[in-house]
C-alpha cells in the first residue's frame, strides 16, 4: 500500500521481518543492523546464518 513498486514492497517486507525477528530474539535493533552492515561492508566470506538474529555470536554482540 505504501510502496511505490513491487520491489519496494518486497524490500520493506524483508526489513520488517528482520526487525521483528530480532526483537523476538531479544536483540537491540540498532546494534543488530550495525553489526550485519559491518559484516557486509567488510565483505567477509561468511554464510547466511552468520547474519540471522538467532545466531549465537549475533546474540552475544547485539543483546540489549
Amino acid at each position: 500500500m505504501f510502496a511505490r513498486s513491487v520491489d519496494g514492497a518486497k524490500a520493506s517486507a524483508i526489513f520488517y521481518s528482520l526487525v521483528q525477528t530480532a526483537k523476538l530474539n531479544g536483540l537491540d535493533i540498532f546494534k543488530y543492523f550495525n553489526y550485519i552492515f559491518s559484516l557486509l561492508e567488510k565483505r567477509e566470506n561468511v554464510k547466511v546464518g552468520a547474519y540471522l538474529p538467532w545466531n549465537s555470536k549475533v546474540k552475544e554482540i547485539c543483546t540489549k
